[in-house]
């Protein structure tokens, strides 16, 4: 059974900012760039709606949001490697899965940067 998605207005923030960040950078494909990895971010999720007990917690599970089961999901769009952590939470009753935030895999885990 699927679940529904979610995105909390900080990942709806989080995507804005990356899709604008892909357009403003003309050199390495610009707008091109920014729907590509648009629309792979969007058939990853769809495939978290089928599955979202598939993927571990996240680092931040019990430090951030503490009341809050947080998993993630690795997104990586590219044959680089380099990618996004989807960190979201699962809610059963309801059969939705919210997507809490989403972040480059370089950036320090959320609860560090809120000490």
């Amino acid at each position: 059974m699927s679940y529904r998605i979610q995105m909390t207005p900080a990942a709806e923030a989080a995507v804005e900012a990356q899709v604008n960040w892909f357009k403003a950078d003309e050199k390495r494909g610009g707008e091109l760039l920014a729907e590509r990895w648009f629309t792979q971010l969007h058939l990853e999720l769809a495939k978290l709606a089928r599955s979202p007990t598939l993927h571990a917690f996240a680092p931040e599970n019990g430090k951030w949001q503490a009341k809050t089961q947080v998993r993630q999901m690795l997104f990586r769009p590219w044959k680089s490697g380099i990618g996004w952590r989807v960190l979201y939470a699962i809610d059963d009753k309801q059969k939705l899965v919210s997507i809490l935030q989403i972040r480059h895999e370089h950036r320090r885990w959320l609860h560090e940067d809120e000490e």
